[in-house]
């Protein structure tokens, strides 16, 4: 039976004071959950159902080769940040990063503070193979719950995230996508070192950031439509800046 310290502790985990005190973040959902596995990140312990259990048989192997724990739904919904808990939720460290590879391409996020677009678009980094994540002030904890679940196992595949001012990228051309850019499709040549800056639905890139903007690129509009999601639109711009 969980006792009550560790439903404390993992409650507390929801939020981002406890998450940096403890040094661990929530992760809920199997498939999240079996990235982190074969990542070897590290797991400090497993929680699930029995339901879970029933319906997963095939799986549980892999779930048991780390501390694990049945316990009762009712109790699953104490820890769970989640309304409808998956049934299975594990407790990680949070990845101690080493410097950054300042000769790979990088994602720059100012202002990201919805969760989903947040996970959405690490999700999107690593398809696209760009393992460096860099944080404005402002950008929602990239360890908040509701991140990692949008983010599919992502958090265990990055290389690096974290905070850098855009000054520090000396040898690198910094695109701002912005509407108001040339279109990606008339970009001639693509640099070999870049910063893709991306910024917040309500705002845009702030002004502090456009300052530090080497050229502005878009995406090309042929249909009808207010606007487009952060995470599409730069999945749209890395497929142009990649392939």
């Amino acid at each position: 039976m969980i006792s009550r310290n560790q439903v404390k502790l993992i409650r507390s985990l929801q939020q981002k004071k406890f998450r940096e005190e403890h040094g661990l973040f929530i992760v809920e959902g199997l498939r999240s959950i079996q990235e982190a596995l074969r990542a070897n990140a590290s797991i400090e312990s497993i929680f699930w159902t029995e339901a879970f259990s029933e319906k997963n048989s095939n799986h549980m192997n892999t779930i048991s080769a780390v501390q694990n724990e049945s316990i009762l739904m009712a109790e699953m919904k104490q820890l769970s940040p989640s309304t409808t808990p998956p049934g299975v939720l594990a407790v990680c460290k949070i990845p101690i990063f080493d410097s950054p590879d300042m000769n790979r391409n990088f994602i720059y996020l100012d202002h990201i503070s919805d969760p989903g677009n947040m996970g959405t678009i690490l999700r999107t980094a690593l398809w696209f193979g760009i393992h460096n994540i860099v944080l404005s002030e402002a950008c929602i904890d990239p360890f908040n719950p509701k991140v990692v679940r949008g983010a599919m196992g992502a958090h265990f595949h990055i290389s690096w995230i974290g905070t850098m001012p855009l000054p520090a990228f000396t040898d690198y051309t910094v695109l701002g996508a912005d509407y108001r850019g040339n279109s990606i499709l008339a970009v001639k040549k693509i640099p070999d070192k870049w910063v893709l800056v991306m910024g917040s639905e309500a705002h845009g890139i702030s002004s502090d950031v456009h300052d530090e903007l080497d050229q502005l690129i878009a995406i090309p509009k042929v249909g009808t439509g207010e606007s487009l999601n952060v995470g599409v639109s730069m999945g749209i711009l890395l497929h142009c800046l990649t392939t």
